[in-house]
């Protein structure tokens, strides 16, 4: 459910809100974009024909490139203070990443990058009418400054035409057919985001705590932290045509269960 105008979308306390990046500018920095509007799309699959509720599909066009969104929806202390040291402590890794470039990703970096990507996705999450992560999440990773143990996240290096691209899904999954379904029962949510040479995908499910991940397609697990280094030149190639398939692939993959 989301929360009255005026409150902050993170802590929900009221007032003194302030434009929250996406991304930090220190990380659209290195990517300078050229675009001068970016198109938010609604409702499309481009994989598959979805057989269950669904947005309606609409397209809208905003000005800027999609790393100057500024949603007016974060308060000001925790703008500048716990989100901010979760950034500032992943600034010696993302760029390595976002550029390709050769880098030993230790447990610490990769729990620093599990963080930012964690809240770059929360940061999504509350521009989309599926609200989908509780505001339980929102509180650990403020307090702990890293992902809960229920999300999945996964690296790749990205090869296709340069982009910055977010795409989010908010969905219901259930084990039994026996409940309500509708836009406003979501409990699970992917997020891609195509940024420079970097891929990125994040599960979170309070309801399906031991997703195994995806079957066809490789990807290098750093949340929950497997405790190997890594090295991002070493990192799986998700070439541009695999992104809409590693996206959709809970949606394509789920059927609906009629009910009895």
């Amino acid at each position: 459910m989301s929360l009255p105008a005026g409150k902050c979308v993170f802590c929900g306390e009221a007032g003194n809100l302030t434009k929250s990046h996406i991304w930090p500018e220190w990380a659209e920095a290195i990517l300078p974009q050229t675009a001068t509007h970016h198109e938010q799309i609604i409702g499309k699959f481009d994989t598959f024909d979805p057989k269950m509720a669904h947005p309606v599909q609409r397209r809208r066009i905003k000005p800027g490139h999609v790393g100057t969104r500024k949603p007016r929806n974060t308060c000001v202390d925790c703008n500048g203070g716990w989100m901010r040291h979760i950034e500032e402590a992943a600034m010696a890794d993302i760029p390595p990443l976002l550029r390709g470039e050769p880098h030993l990703l230790n447990v610490s970096s990769q729990r620093a990058i599990a963080a930012f990507l964690c809240l770059v996705s929360m940061r999504i999450e509350c521009t989309s009418e599926a609200r989908t992560i509780p505001s339980s999440d929102h509180n650990w990773l403020q307090v702990h400054s890293e992902p809960p143990t229920h999300w999945k996240i996964w690296l790749a290096r990205y090869k296709g035409s340069a982009r910055m691209d977010h795409r989010y899904t908010g969905m219901h999954t259930s084990s039994s057919p026996n409940v309500p379904t509708s836009i406003k029962y979501c409990n699970t949510q992917v997020t891609t985001l195509v940024v420079g040479h970097l891929c990125a995908h994040l599960f979170s499910s309070i309801d399906w705590p031991d997703f195994g991940g995806y079957d066809g397609i490789e990807l290098r697990q750093i949340w929950p932290v497997n405790h190997l280094d890594i090295q991002v030149a070493l990192l799986p190639i998700v070439r541009e045509d695999l992104v809409p398939w590693l996206h959709e692939a809970i949606g394509r993959e789920s059927r609906q269960i009629p009910n009895s």
